[in-house]
């Protein structure tokens, strides 16, 4: 008997541990800012102007945000299905169909947070920071200038990157529309 509370206490405080310590990474849009966060770090993109365009699908909500911060436009999308809907679990596959793309190259990850450099199809290059931390939602900041991209990674990572000549964008290129569900793979019934 008392091994099995033993057992209990210990599995319990492990759970307690897990939900206390393990923070995933997230976006936060505020009145005055867009945060990036992850467990260790934080960086705050603040904003002078804010231009949102929503777009709702049959079962696909996207809200779109073009924000001019310190004279740059960068873009920050949220994407949410419905209830009996996932994205794909494959989320490469999510942002090569997206954003048509060539090649990606992967700088940092940290949970859910990942760090891209895409050569889109038409051969420019593109930064992107995605979250994605539950299969029915999935964040997109990018456009970022390769100054204000290379800035993020340092302070997330650690780590220097050098240019890459990445685009500067005004307006989301997205390519969201209903034949992302099932047909294209990118959204799935739960159901199937």
């Amino acid at each position: 008997m008392l091994k099995k509370i033993i057992i209990l206490v210990v599995l319990a405080v492990g759970i307690l541990a897990l939900v206390l310590f393990y923070k995933k990474s997230s976006f936060e849009l505020t009145l005055n800012s867009l945060i990036l966060k992850t467990q260790q770090n934080g960086i705050v993109y603040p904003y002078q102007k804010i231009r949102r365009d929503s777009k709702n699908f049959s079962n696909l909500k996207v809200n779109q945000y073009s924000l001019t911060s310190d004279g740059e436009e960068i873009i920050y999308e949220i994407a949410e299905v419905d209830d009996l809907y996932e994205f794909n679990d494959n989320q490469k596959s999510i942002i090569s169909k997206l954003f048509d793309i060539k090649q990606s190259r992967s700088l940092f990850e940290n949970k859910g947070l990942e760090a891209l450099q895409l050569t889109l199809s038409d051969g420019k290059i593109l930064n992107l920071f995605f979250v994605q931390t539950d299969s029915q939602k999935i964040e997109f900041l990018y456009g970022l200038s390769d100054k204000l991209f290379a800035k993020s990674m340092k302070q997330l990572s650690g780590k220097e990157i050098g240019e890459s000549g990445a685009v500067v964008l005004s307006k989301p290129i997205t390519k969201w529309s209903d034949k992302v569900n099932g047909i294209d793979g990118v959204i799935s019934s739960i159901d199937h």
